[in-house]
């Protein structure tokens, strides 16, 4: 698979987003973003779908998800959590940095919606992402897909999480995605798992799926990305 060169330094606050996108931000290089891009294999004019890892890094399944929508023609955009959020970041930083790439990609593959994907450690940081995204982006948003998401967060990867220690986190995963009522959410899990109770959310806009496999679903990275179009298209 074809990967494309990200570009150069993008501004991510013009002079259009001044009155929608509240304080300006920083500029932000892509170039220095831990990230895996594929092209649609096909041009179709799917949404692009903009993928944020485990806290693993771009692991098999990670991998093996974006190749499946890139083959079903969804062009793709994979930020490595571990990479980016070894060391911690804002919620104003890290939607910058997502607002970076996605407006760069929508430039170069001609302006296309966005679907928003997080993987564990990814699903809970995305809907802080989300919340701090230019209003101009979120109106480009057709769905957010939350795979396996945990009760809290604080856009830090820690070393205990990955071997199974408890870490306190600040931040409310569930009332952070009670916030986010004007877009359809997907909410898939393991059926082993029991980190995020569902009856911590009263918003109405969502749906969940249960999948075998425990964590990684038997790493049937076809069948995720399966569901998760299958929601799309229900929309």
């Amino acid at each position: 698979m074809r990967y494309l060169k990200k570009g150069l330094t993008v501004t991510l606050v013009m002079g259009c987003l001044l009155l929608t996108a509240g304080p300006v931000m920083a500029q932000q290089n892509i170039d220095d973003l831990p990230t895996q891009v594929l092209p649609a294999a096909k041009e179709e004019g799917h949404p692009i779908v903009f993928y944020l890892t485990g806290d693993g890094g771009m692991k098999k399944f990670s991998s093996n998800l974006l190749a499946s929508f890139a083959k079903r023609n969804y062009p793709c955009i994979g930020l490595n959590s571990l990479k980016y959020f070894w060391n911690k970041k804002t919620n104003e930083e890290a939607s910058a940095a997502v607002a970076a790439l996605i407006t760069h990609y929508q430039q170069a593959w001609g302006k296309q919606p966005v679907i928003l994907v997080g993987y564990s450690f990814g699903a809970d940081v995305m809907p802080f992402i989300y919340s701090h995204l230019p209003a101009s982006l979120q109106a480009n948003v057709k769905q957010l897909v939350l795979l396996s998401p945990s009760a809290s967060t604080d856009l830090q990867v820690h070393m205990a999480d990955m071997i199974g220690k408890p870490v306190k986190r600040s931040l409310d995963v569930p009332a952070a995605i009670n916030k986010i009522s004007d877009k359809p959410l997907l909410l898939i899990f393991g059926d082993k798992e029991k980190d995020f109770d569902l009856k911590t959310l009263t918003i109405k806009n969502y749906k969940y799926i249960v999948l075998p496999g425990g964590h990684t679903y038997d790493e049937d990275a076809n069948r995720v990305s399966n569901d998760i179009i299958a929601h799309l298209e229900e929309e």
